[in-house]
């Protein structure tokens, strides 16, 4: 990364972009109904001289990333009952496709009395967060992808690249404070309300097990960062 510079914002290498799932996306949530030049300039997408940012390449329909390895596993890790690997295309497509595969696993229907309900075993919001600031906060020049490893008892969401400089452990759990290594990501999640006020994911991934027994575990090394959301249904 330059100095004083993110990563999404440099020039992408890759300048043949499309953005028809960005445009069916912000149509659905925002009521823009065509993506324009203009419009790319503004997210930062595009610079001023007309060449697309690595933010634009990331929320393009195709791109040169490593996206999501999904695995779910059986009684150990040498069986895979099931693996998808979402790359080479926007990340919000990749965010869509992580979700689905969380609720063919962690959710179900039952009828309780008159009522239809869904069973989360694990909560849907703290995954959908914790994907969520993995795509957003990972690391863009390493090549390799977020695993989210699925087992009967937890989920473990792996995401390539450390904290930032300037941010400690100590400081990364409780959101006291937020460095953005990619903030152009950052501003689109945030208004399409994937993510909420900057910083505060952890908390609001710890807010979605408060009435548990079983926490989330957040184990932050100098290369990666992994979260396990375990499942259970006890409260405290």
């Amino acid at each position: 990364m330059c100095k004083n510079r993110s990563y999404d914002s440099l020039v992408s290498t890759d300048q043949d972009l499309t953005f028809k799932i960005l445009e069916q996306v912000f149509k659905n949530e925002l009521g823009i109904r065509k993506i324009t030049d203009d419009i790319l300039i503004t997210l930062e997408f595009k610079n001023r001289d007309s060449h697309y940012t690595n933010a634009g390449a990331l929320l393009a329909d195709q791109d040169n990333y490593r996206g999501i390895d999904i695995v779910r596993f059986g009684e150990n890790v040498n069986i895979m009952l099931d693996r998808q690997a979402y790359e080479q295309m926007s990340i919000l497509e990749e965010y869509k496709q992580a979700i689905e595969k969380y609720r063919q696993y962690y959710q179900r229907e039952e009828i309780i009395g008159s009522e239809r309900k869904t069973i989360q075993s694990i909560p849907e919001k703290a995954f959908r967060k914790a994907v969520a600031n993995a795509l957003v906060h990972r690391t863009g020049d390493v090549n390799a992808q977020i695993k989210i490893s699925m087992f009967d008892d937890r989920i473990e969401i792996t995401s390539p690249g450390g904290l930032p400089d300037g941010l400690s452990k100590e400081e990364y759990l409780p959101g006291q404070i937020s460095i953005l290594r990619n903030p152009i990501i950052a501003g689109v999640f945030f208004r399409l309300g994937l993510i909420e006020q900057f910083g505060t994911g952890v908390q609001r991934i710890l807010k979605e097990y408060s009435h548990r027994i079983i926490q989330p575990q957040f184990l932050i090394y100098d290369n990666s960062i992994t979260i396990k959301l375990p499942v259970g249904q006890g409260s405290l």
